[in-house]
Order: structure tokens, then sequence, then C-alpha cells
């Protein structure tokens, strides 16, 4: 079974955080960009994946998905990336950002230049202005793909014959490659033999475009112009399959979808062709494993994928955080280690591993290790949880004081961007947060205003305070950083 598993992560104090805010369902922004090669305003709409991420990572980067008719295709296309990159713990494909273009003169952008020998001057844009402008105002990764339909398909695969080292794959939906008595298609065929296409990726999808009743079989001897469009595809894709010059390379016909109602299909199969090998193969039984072997199999896993993409990438922290932590829980030390160990591998200047394994060596009863982790941590990142811990350490023995009281916290609380309640309460001298449906959970004190988890590893809440009175509390968890709001 090729699947990942990943259990209900996004816990805060055992519960699920799944819900966003109820206010409003923001999934992108517009922006507009003087180009000088154009000598226009243009207009881009962009989505970057913190805006619908539950676990946001600031110093992420990554690959941008450029998308022509963008008006036309940003919701759909934003969709499927979110679906298939973050809905449910997919990991099927790579966050992305999408760059989505809207049009001011279709024709002149979208139609590659009668004169072979010269550049449209939309490419120009693209290459001298708009992806220098994302890549230095977003967390972009070397990693480009262009996405266009109709004439946006043409435009696509002439600029992935004529400059490849733009794109690092490409998918043209129903291309117009019929355009101009299939000039640009003819250009093609000459020009991209010539080009290194080694590790490029290409999908082209095919609609249904034949008169009702046409058969694929009738279509090649037909000579009218209702098949032109339909067999200039056609064209194309028995040439790229003859003369690939080292481009992966696949085409999808859709008998039921018309050249309209073909994009959102398509684009959904472009992409899961492109990175085809970004999906982990692994099993609910292999997560569950008590031994070290899923820690060899993320790393081998993204050495692989860091190939096909030509930049390093790394299984999520925070999720292998949170396998560590539930390893550990379980007393599968050498789980916990090794996992551990791969998120100081994959993230060497986090103040966040270096704690962790701090927390994995304390569990041992290593005290030297736990306290050399502890301070490693401090000094990539001065961090007041962190620092408690180890002066618990070094000054062994001290006791909590006494003077503190733990009715000043009780209250209800609700979670930040989130419509989720949060009583805390006092049971026995002790406090405990209560939310409906979930395992009640009891807080156990490291010092005033911070409070760990009892049985729970990597939990450290900290209230904010006016006074004696809360103002909220953070928590930060093995799964992410969450805030929560006093109300009463």
């Amino acid at each position: 079974m090729k699947t990942i598993f990943i259990p209900s992560l996004l816990l805060l104090l055992n519960f699920c955080v799944n819900a966003q805010n109820s206010q409003s369902i923001t999934i992108g922004k517009k922006e507009i960009i003087f180009s000088r090669v154009l000598n226009e305003n243009r207009k881009i709409w962009i989505y970057t994946p913190d805006i619908t991420s539950q676990s946001v990572s600031p110093g992420k980067r990554y690959p941008v998905l450029y998308l022509l008719d963008g008006d036309a295709h940003f919701f759909s296309t934003v969709g499927i990336i979110q679906q298939l990159s973050q809905a449910n713990g997919n990991g099927v494909l790579p966050e992305m950002i999408v760059v989505a273009i809207e049009n001011t003169n279709r024709l002149r952008d979208l139609v590659p230049s009668d004169d072979l020998t010269k550049t449209n001057p939309f490419i120009d844009f693209l290459s001298s202005e708009l992806i220098p402008y994302i890549d230095k105002n977003y967390n972009t990764a070397p990693y480009k793909l262009l996405v266009g339909h109709s004439l946006g398909g043409l435009i696509a695969i002439d600029v992935l014959t004529k400059f490849p080292q733009l794109f690092n794959a490409c998918i043209a939906i129903d291309p117009s490659m019929w355009y101009n008595n299939e000039k640009f298609l003819n250009s093609t065929i000459a020009q991209l033999p010539k080009q290194n296409m080694t590790g490029k990726r290409l999908f082209v999808a095919t609609a249904n475009t034949m008169p009702r009743g046409m058969k694929i079989s009738q279509v090649k001897n037909d000579k009218s112009f209702e098949t032109q469009h339909i067999r200039s595809i056609f064209r194309t894709d028995a040439f790229l399959k003859a003369n690939a010059n080292g481009l992966l390379y696949a085409q999808k016909y859709y008998d039921t979808e018309g050249h309209n109602s073909v994009p959102m299909l398509s684009e959904y199969d472009g992409l899961r062709f492109i990175f085809d090998y970004y999906r982990l193969d692994a099993s609910e039984k292999d997560f569950a494993d008590s031994t070290a072997l899923i820690a060899t199999k993320l790393k081998t896993h993204y050495v692989n994928v860091s190939d096909k993409m030509g930049y390093k990438n790394s299984a999520p922290e925070a999720l292998i955080n949170y396998f560590a932590y539930d390893a550990l829980g379980k007393n599968q030390f050498n789980k916990a280690q090794a996992l551990f160990e791969l998120n100081i591998e994959s993230y060497p200047v986090s103040s966040n591993v270096y704690d962790s394994y701090a927390d994995y060596f304390l569990a041992k009863k290593d005290t030297i290790n736990a306290i050399s982790k502890y301070k490693k941590s401090l000094q990539i990142k001065n961090n007041a949880e962190t620092q408690i811990k180890l002066d618990a350490l070094i000054t062994k023995g001290t006791s909590i004081p006494v003077t503190v009281d733990l009715q000043k916290y009780a209250g209800v609380y609700v979670l930040e961007n989130y419509d989720i309640s949060i009583i805390l309460e006092i049971r026995n001298a002790t406090l405990w947060s209560v939310v409906p449906g979930q395992k009640d959970g009891e807080f156990q004190l490291l010092s005033e205003n911070i409070f760990t988890v009892k049985g729970a590893q990597g939990y450290t809440i900290t209230f904010q305070m006016d006074g004696d009175k809360p103002k909220g509390f953070t928590s930060v968890q093995p799964d992410g950083t969450f805030k929560a709001i006093f109300k009463k």
C-alpha cells in the first residue's frame, strides 16, 4: 500500500486542530508590478503555502508554479496544490507558491514571435522581471513550473523549446499547436532536438475537440479545419515520443472533456506526473514499526527528492519531531534517537531540534548529554523554556516555588485563529485542561507561568500575564507553536 500514515498530528494538549478562522477564508493576494519590457502594469495573483498551512515554517523555501491566464485558473490550481500538499496530511505534492498572471493583451503575450529569431516580449517580462521579483520578495526554491492552457499551452511548449533553462517543468493543456498553420509546432520540431532536455518534464493534455461522432482513428486522415487543433496536438505528441532528447514526457487524452472543461483534470494529472517521485512510499505499518527503519526510509526518500528537484529537500521538522516524541513516549529509544538525529542532520541551525534531542537524553537519564544539547540549543537561539530546563538540571534539587497560585490560570481560553475553546480548571490543587470530546490533560508546573503536560514529551506552556491576570498562553510542542487568548 503506497501511503504515508500521518495521524491527527496537529495537537494542542491532545486535541486536534483543524478549523480555520471562521470570519474569513483567504487563499491569495493580488499585486501590481510595472513592466518596463511591456511598458505597462501587470496584475499577478499570488498564493503562498503559509496562507492555508496549519503549521507555518517561516524559513522554508518553496517551488514556484507560474500560471498563464491566471485569473481563469488560479482558484482550481491552488485548490489542487493545497489538497495534495497539505490537506489530510497529504504529501503527494510539495507545497508550492502559485504566481498567476492576468492577461492584458492575450494574443500579444501568448503567441510566440512571428520572427523565429526574436523573443516574444512577454517571455522577456517573465525571465527578466517577474521571476526575479518573485525570487526577491518570496521564499522561493530553485524549481519552477509553467502551466498554460490553449494559447498558454502553445507558449509553454515554445518556451520549453527555446529556453529550457527557464523552467524545470511545463504543463501544456490542450495547446493551440495549430496556430499560424503550425508554424510554431514546426519550430519546436526543428529546435527541440538541439537542446539538452535532460531532467526536464512536460505533460500535454488533449481534449476531445473532434466533431461529434468522429473517432480518433478517423482523425489522421481528416484534413478539415474542425480537426486541425487536435491533429496538431497528436502530431506534437508523436514527435515528442520519438525525439524526447532527455525530456521526461507524458500525454493524456480526455475523451469526455472539451477544450474549456479539461484544465482542472489535466492540472491534477500533470502535477502528479511531474512530481511522481515525491510521495513517500511508506505504510502505516512502517511508521508503527518500533525500529529505526522509518528514519532510514525517510532519509533515502528525501535524498531522491533532492536529486530530482536539484536542491536539498528534507522531511518536515515538526512531523519528524512528532514521530520522535511518540517513539520516546513508547520507550522506543533507538527509533526516537534516529528520528531526532535525522532532524539535526536536516535542520542543523534549528534550536528546536537540539532542545528536542536534549529531551531524549533526559528521558534516558543521561544528564551530561542533555545539558550539552540544551546549551547547543541556546547557542543558536535564546529561549526561556529551554533555559528553565537547563537550569533545573544544573541546579538539581531546587524545588518549584510553592507560593504559585494555580487558580489565577483557571478560566476559558480560545485558540488564536481557531474557534476552539480550552477550559483550564483546578482539581485537587493541580491545573487541568478540558476540551469537549477529548481526554483531559494535567499541567505540571516548571516555574511560575511555565508548565509542561504530564505524560507528554516536548510540551512547554507559557502564560502571558498582566499582573496576576492571564492574557493568554503559548504552547510550544512537537508539531508547532499555538497561542490561546484568555476570554473569562
